[in-house]
């Protein structure tokens, strides 16, 4: 039996939009690269998007399920599209810490974040997997 090129080399896509209260700019981001993928030749099936009012949870979630499906790819591609707003700690070069703040604390919300290092141990990438960012902070 042999694989079709798609199963020989797996291609997952991931769209997230994380917008503030109000804001709805991310959602018309992650539609417009949705259609740029898809003209690129990404299927339905490779692209997943999350966007809406996310917490810690729900994010770590959604990256843990498609780490779980690259888990067996011996080879193949995965770009990840952030939309959202970026925070950081620490007051040095060294001590920085970046990651993607999910909510507003100035709007009541509880400022719920995520460093970045979470969201690459939550995908658990394979070795062999090509991995591209675009962040739109």
């Amino acid at each position: 039996m042999t694989l079709s090129r798609r199963n020989e080399h797996p291609r997952q896509a991931l769209l997230i939009g994380a917008p503030h209260q109000g804001n709805i700019s991310m959602h018309n981001d992650v539609t417009a690269m949705h259609a740029a993928l898809q003209a690129r030749g990404l299927g339905p099936e490779e692209i997943l998007s999350l966007e809406g009012m996310l917490d810690r949870r729900i994010l770590i979630t959604f990256l843990e399920g498609v780490g779980r499906r690259m888990a067996q790819w011996r080879a193949g591609e995965l770009f990840l599209y952030f939309g959202g707003h970026g925070f950081f700690t620490g007051e040095t070069v060294d001590e920085a810490r970046v990651g993607v703040q999910l909510q507003d604390a100035a709007a009541g919300a509880n400022g719920q974040h995520v460093y970045w290092e979470e969201i690459f141990v939550a995908l658990s990438i394979p070795t062999a997997v090509t991995f591209t960012m675009l962040i739109d902070h």
